[in-house]
Formats: structure tokens, C-alpha cells, sequence
């Protein structure tokens, strides 16, 4: 998703009308599907993802034209990784 080429035509930037931005994720959100994600589970998990996930969220603003949409989305609650 950070590489995600441009689209040009006739030299000019086409940007897309609407982006699907799922980034990576602590995977907190899924903790109810299975015990051993609660037991390994740490707050630091979602700071390291945080960059990451800024990074995709510029690209995808980047690629989305003027009155477009980019939905976000995770699989986490936490509000580090959401907000």
C-alpha cells in the first residue's frame, strides 16, 4: 500500500473516487476468538503498528480524489490504533 503506483492519464494524476485502507493491526479485536491473543496481548503492540498505519492512511488520502471516500479499518478496539 505505500508503493501503490499512481494512475496517470495524459501525464496528470487519476486519483480513485473511493480507497479501502486496511492496515495492519495489534489484533486486539479478535482476542474473543481465542484465549492465547489475550494472554500475549500488551499495549506496546499497537505502537508499533502506529507509524505503519499512518503511513497507509496518507498514502491512501494521497490516492483518493477531492469529495471521495477512504474507509479505515482495522481489527482492533484499541483507540491508539483507531482514532
Amino acid at each position: 500500500g505505500q508503493v501503490f503506483p499512481s494512475l496517470m492519464c495524459g501525464g496528470v494524476p487519476l486519483p480513485f473516487d473511493r480507497v479501502l485502507c486496511d492496515v495492519p493491526c495489534a489484533g486486539d479485536g479478535t482476542i474473543r476468538k481465542s484465549a492465547f491473543i489475550l494472554k500475549k496481548w500488551q499495549h506496546s503492540h499497537a505502537l508499533q503498528n502506529h507509524l505503519l498505519q499512518i503511513s497507509l492512511l496518507k498514502r491512501s488520502l494521497d490516492l483518493t480524489k477531492v469529495g471521495g471516500y477512504v474507509v479505515y479499518s482495522t481489527c482492533s478496539l484499541n483507540p491508539v490504533e483507531n482514532e
